[in-house]
């Protein structure tokens, strides 16, 4: 079965609903700064990050309804990518959909950093073609060479 997203650009109006989807639990647990963002804090890395040429932050749709998030960071090098999905989303296919799009955007070289004992995002990873690399102080480097 696919699942069909949409991705639109993030605001300072989706604050709180990033906030909520960053301080959850599992996703936490799965990132690579685990500590727990006080609301200002969020504002501050949210408001650079709508401000950053080099970053664009998308709110993905699942029927109409805000389900998940996903990052771009480019250089001249390379775009690197992260991804959290909401909660009461998970489980459905969406980071799959969602990443998936993204890359499909996306020229050059492709890479996502991920935690040991991350399955999910590992088959999120390779189901967009991410292939693993190797790891490097403790993360799990996935990479994409896509034509451009």
């Amino acid at each position: 079965m696919s699942v069909s997203v949409m991705l639109r650009l993030a605001t300072m109006a989706d604050a709180e609903l990033l906030l909520r989807w960053r301080n959850d639990a599992d996703t936490q647990r799965f990132s690579l700064n685990s500590d727990q963002i006080t609301e200002q804090q969020h504002i501050r890395w949210l408001q650079q990050s709508l401000s950053n040429p080099q970053r664009r932050l998308y709110i993905a749709e699942y029927a109409d309804q805000p389900a998940g998030t996903v990052r771009v960071d480019s250089t001249a090098d390379y775009h690197r990518i992260s991804w959290t999905v909401a909660a009461e989303y998970r489980g459905k296919g969406l980071a799959k959909a969602m990443v998936k799009l993204l890359v499909s955007q996306l020229t050059g070289t492709i890479v996502a950093e991920i935690l040991p004992g991350n399955t999910a995002s590992v088959c999120v990873a390779e189901y967009a073609g991410l292939t693993y690399q190797n790891t490097h102080n403790g993360i799990m480097y996935y990479e994409s060479q896509t034509p451009g």
